[in-house]
């Protein structure tokens, strides 16, 4: 990304939103409170440009759709559908007793703002470079349990920037977050990252991350997807640079000292998030993987 701009990444998937909450087949996918907070946290970018355009005028958000078919079919349901299976494992965590929320490399997702109010107390901590989260911040209400921590996940750790915040309880367990952000780093960075991420979440804590399915040939990515996404994410500064094997992750969080407890691919997605809302013929994109672990050992 930018160094002094709001990461692209981020701002897309927020537009994408925006975009799903005017379709018919995807605006139940969206939670209550989601898209009023997307629009709050692009501000003036929400209604500028072609997704801007395109919000207004049912002909031009058909072609954004089906341009979306072209470039990455699916993805926007994607997005969706990952955002509630994440908020579903959340919501489980709270009720086994985890009072600390860590949403690590948070770009404009609205779980820890939607959430804050309903759970007054839950301490919820949102960790992102300063570029984004500054105008994130300043848009949304301050409030007493909700916490942002400006850092460079690039130099700095969670475990360092928590370190550093007074609410921050390191006796007490956590449940650490890492949606759509592992794809950006190299492995070395990677494994550091899930390394802070499992300390963070300490004993009887939990850990979720999204992490990109390597294929047989090593490409990572998603499956048919448009080489121009390729060329968009570079020149972005944003490049897909790491992925993993399915039949590797368990071999790969053990050596972090995670112990796998679910994992989920666009047929988990379907069954566990589509199919309950009626939606189950939704195309999702594939090659993305969700995972939930915990942390093992000392």
């Amino acid at each position: 990304m930018q160094a002094n701009s709001p990461s692209d990444t981020a701002t897309l998937i927020a537009r994408a939103l925006l975009l799903s909450a005017g379709d018919a087949s995807l605006s139940p996918l969206l939670a209550s409170g989601e898209e009023e907070a997307a629009r709050r946290m692009l501000g003036e970018r929400a209604e500028s440009g072609w997704f801007g355009f395109a919000g207004k005028r049912g002909w031009c958000r058909w072609l954004l759709m089906a341009f979306e078919r072209l470039a990455v079919g699916g993805i926007f349901a994607h997005y969706l559908a990952r955002k509630r299976w994440i908020e579903r494992e959340v919501r489980r965590g709270i009720d086994a007793g985890i009072r600390q929320i860590v949403v690590v490399g948070a770009g404009y997702d609205a779980l820890a703002w939607r959430l804050h109010r309903e759970l007054p107390d839950v301490e919820w901590f949102e960790i992102d470079h300063p570029a984004t989260q500054f105008s994130k911040r300043d848009a949304l209400e301050a409030a007493a349990n909700l916490h942002f921590l400006p850092g460079d996940l690039a130099i700095d750790s969670p475990s360092r920037l928590l370190a550093d915040c007074p609410t921050f309880d390191p006796t007490r367990p956590a449940l650490v977050i890492a949606e759509g952000l592992t794809m950006y780093f190299p492995e070395q960075q990677v494994t550091g990252l899930l390394d802070s991420m499992r300390n963070v979440a300490g004993t009887g804590g939990r850990v979720i991350f999204t992490f990109m399915a390597r294929t047989e040939d090593g490409s990572i990515g998603f499956r048919g997807q448009c080489p121009a996404v390729d060329w968009w994410l570079r020149s972005r500064r944003e490049p897909f640079q790491w992925g993993c094997k399915r039949e590797d992750l368990t071999a790969f969080l053990e050596e972090r000292g995670l112990k796998l407890w679910a994992l989920a691919d666009h047929s988990d997605l379907k069954r566990e998030i589509l199919l309950p809302l009626r939606r189950k013929r939704i195309p999702l994109a594939r090659g993305e993987c969700l995972c939930l672990c915990e942390p093992v050992g000392p």
